[in-house]
């Protein structure tokens, strides 16, 4: 048997009718014999009394059951309450305190009524006020809230009033005012038709802006013209809607999700202000279900790795991670932009053994501390990289799905995006070259020039920064499912990624490290010449190429292409396609090309195009140069030319004689230049200041002797004749 009890509200119920009363149970006496009830769908109402064995039968019989009864007018915590309500709710309970807290006498009509007039003889309170105040703290179930003003009872709220003559509203506060207009439906309408012109608009106009021009379009009478000018002529501002209706009908009436797609455009509000209600780790089983890849330009300058003082700007930072578990499985780091290079680099380092891509960069890991070397189910990514027939080879042939988020729609991929934002925080504005403000002050240090770090330097920061994330990063905000709460799991992506792997396997895809590199790899064509496999600048020899005599092959013949793939952060080996992709060939660099050994191709694209810059500097200044050697020779072949055409002009020799006597015109110019050639050290020793002449030596007589060498000819013999003719001949030719 049900047990009844104060405050409970009881519904009887009529098989024959659809009425339904509706009482709530004020007091029981302490015997049960009786009890008093008020019924709570009459504004009437009294208590009256009834036996307690009627309700116990009507509950047993089931004609009557216990029913909850919420009264949206009173509110259940003071704290919102305004002090001003506060104050009438404890003015009212003053007046019936007295008489409610004297049960059961207050529910007796005859006791009630004189406690009532003696309320009235000290308050003042009119009779079916008093009434009214206890009607409602009996049917509102005893409770002191249920005294407070029902303003939201007022103005039949959420209906529009139908207008009428007088004036709704606020009555204005000085008598001279006008009145102002009603809004009727007509003019809601053009109301309406100017909040939707002009201010649910691309121009994002301000509402006051949208009020002027609405009044303009919609209600002015005619136009004034004022030289080249037509400005609108209004009806008198009583005539006219007042700014607050204007804005009270657009709160009213606005949607606030279309008036956001209006003014911002549906990328906009989709990616910032649409209501977030999904979690991304929904959509993911276990590790390598998803996986997000994006790009951004790193807030940092670097310098080169050759010259240091060379700023190479921005490096380009790719990353992939795991939705499920957060945890960072690719990375790369370098200059070529936001590409299908970059995304391929980053997508085969997912695959990559860290432990030997840490050690390229002087960092020594165990496995455990970067375990990932998979590819996902899924791929998530922007249109920019892997749209179009790019990824082909990554669908196709390594079976992962590619979704390609909308444009401007990063909200798609947002746990990606987020640590871009969480790794500038964490490490890059704190190292030198760091972008401290996007706009900096007038006078300030260009942190340009702040620039320290090279490619590989930052490499390795983003390598710690890696493994700081994936082994002790502790996500408070990551919803374990219930399953992980009894696991016990720490909230730490390797701790995530290794209960995944454990308790949801299937997701992760294992290729051998080449076959991937391959599918994933930039492809290039490099040209086979004599000097070897040139790529990029870059000379290379493989086994394969020496076997069959390619180089051999172009040196007598001619070059050709062959298709290779390549990786853009290591000059040291590109891949030959053999087979039609079936087979690969290492080639490896030579090694008169030391210089390129352990850098990057960008490096060396840099390097050879600052040589090239060199190479048109000097070429310029080399032929200026050569105009002016030009210049002088041509001087002296003039000169020459008019000393010797003149010698012919006075001499009677023929071109007959002249051609014959080569052989003794070269010989008699050789004695003549003899004495001018000869070394003589005397000189030299008198020009570093030492004198070595001594009086007893006699000097030689050179002039005696060289006119005694030309007046004596010795006999010539055969052997003689013929080196003359020889002679003769090549001085000919």
């Amino acid at each position: 048997m049900q047990i009844l009890f104060e405050n409970m509200v009881v519904e009887w119920l009529m098989p024959e009718s659809d009425l339904r009363q509706v009482e709530r149970i004020l007091w029981i006496a302490p015997n049960e014999e009786y009890l008093y009830c008020i019924a709570m769908d009459d504004d009437k109402a009294f208590p009256v009394m009834k036996a307690y064995s009627e309700y116990a039968a009507g509950i047993a019989s089931k004609l009557c059951r216990q029913v909850d009864w919420i009264n949206d007018s009173v509110p259940v915590i003071d704290t919102d309450i305004a002090p001003e309500h506060l104050a009438l709710r404890e003015k009212s309970w003053d007046t019936i305190k007295d008489i409610v807290l004297d049960e059961p006498n207050c529910y007796d009509k005859n006791f009630r009524g004189a406690r009532i007039r003696e309320v009235q003889e000290q308050t003042a309170v009119h009779k079916s006020t008093i009434y009214r105040y206890l009607r409602r703290y009996w049917q509102g179930g005893k409770m002191k809230n249920t005294l407070l003003p029902h303003y939201n009872n007022c103005g039949s709220y959420g209906k529009d009033r139908t207008p009428t003559e007088a004036k709704r509203g606020r009555p204005r506060k000085f008598e001279h005012e006008p009145v102002g207009i009603n809004i009727d439906e007509e003019i809601k309408q053009l109301l309406r038709s100017g909040i939707r012109l002009f201010y649910n608009s691309k121009e994002k106009s301000p509402l006051k802006h949208a009020y002027q021009k609405t009044l303009e379009k919609f209600f002015a009478n005619g136009y004034r013209q004022e030289g080249q000018a037509l400005i609108p002529v209004l009806p008198p501002p009583e005539k006219l809607p007042t700014f607050g209706q204007y804005k009270y009908w657009f709160q009213k009436e606005m949607d606030l999700a279309n008036t956001l797609k209006s003014r911002h455009g549906k990328k906009r509000y989709e990616l910032n202000y649409r209501p977030i209600l999904g979690s991304s780790t929904d959509e993911s089983f276990g590790p390598g279900s998803r996986f997000q890849i994006d790009a951004t330009v790193a807030d940092v300058y670097l310098v080169s790795e050759y010259q240091r003082e060379w700023i190479i700007g921005r490096p380009v930072v790719y990353i992939v991670i795991d939705v499920f578990s957060r945890y960072i499985t690719g990375l790369y780091i370098g200059l070529e932009g936001p590409s299908w290079i970059g995304a391929m680099m980053a997508l085969a380092n997912t695959t990559a053994d860290k432990v030997r891509y840490c050690a390229e960069y002087g960092i020594e890991i165990t496995e455990s501390e970067w375990m990932s070397s998979h590819l996902p189910q899924k791929l998530t990514a922007d249109r920019g990289e892997l749209e179009g027939d790019k990824p082909t080879r990554l669908i196709d042939v390594l079976g992962v799905d590619v979704e390609n988020a909308p444009p401007y729609r990063a909200d798609w991929k947002g746990i990606v995006e987020q640590q871009f934002r969480l790794v500038n925080l964490r490490s890059i504005r704190f190292v030198p070259g760091a972008i401290k403000e996007r706009f900096r002050e007038r006078g300030e240090r260009d942190y340009r020039l702040d620039a320290k770090l090279t490619l590989r330097e930052f490499t390795q920061i983003m390598i710690k920064y890696v493994l700081y994330h994936n082994n002790n990063h502790h996500m408070l905000w990551y919803d374990r499912n219930e399953f992980m709460v009894a696991d016990n799991v720490i909230s730490v992506p390797q701790q995530l990624w290794q209960w995944g792997i454990i308790n949801r396997t299937g997701r992760l895809k294992k290729l051998p490290e080449a076959i991937v590199k391959l599918n994933l790899l930039p492809q290039g064509e490099a040209t086979v010449t004599s000097a070897g496999i040139q790529f990029k600048g870059v000379h290379y020899g493989c086994d394969l190429a020496i076997r069959e005599q390619w180089f051999v092959k172009a040196r007598v013949g001619k070059t050709w292409r062959v298709k290779v793939c390549y990786d853009p952060r290591s000059t040291n080996e590109i891949y030959l396609w053999l087979d039609e992709g079936r087979q690969f060939e290492v080639c490896t660099l030579l090694d008169r090309e030391d210089r390129y050994l352990n850098k990057r191709f960008e490096e060396v694209d840099d390097l050879l195009e600052i040589e090239r810059y060199h190479g048109r500097h000097h070429e310029i200044n080399n032929m200026l140069a050569k105009i002016d050697l030009d210049a002088q020779t041509k001087a002296i072949v003039e000169q020459a030319t008019k000393k010797t055409n003149e010698a012919l002009l006075n001499s009677d020799t023929s071109s007959n004689q002249r051609v014959k006597g080569i052989r003794r015109n070269r010989s008699e110019e050789k004695q003549l230049n003899r004495p001018q050639e000869v070394f003589q050290l005397s000189e030299l020793r008198t020009v570093e200041g030492k004198d070595t002449k001594d009086d007893n030596v006699v000097p030689i007589n050179r002039d005696a002797t060289t006119k005694s060498q030309e007046a004596y000819i010795p006999p010539a013999d055969k052997l003689s004749k013929i080196k003359a003719y020889l002679q003769e001949d090549g001085d000919e030719g």
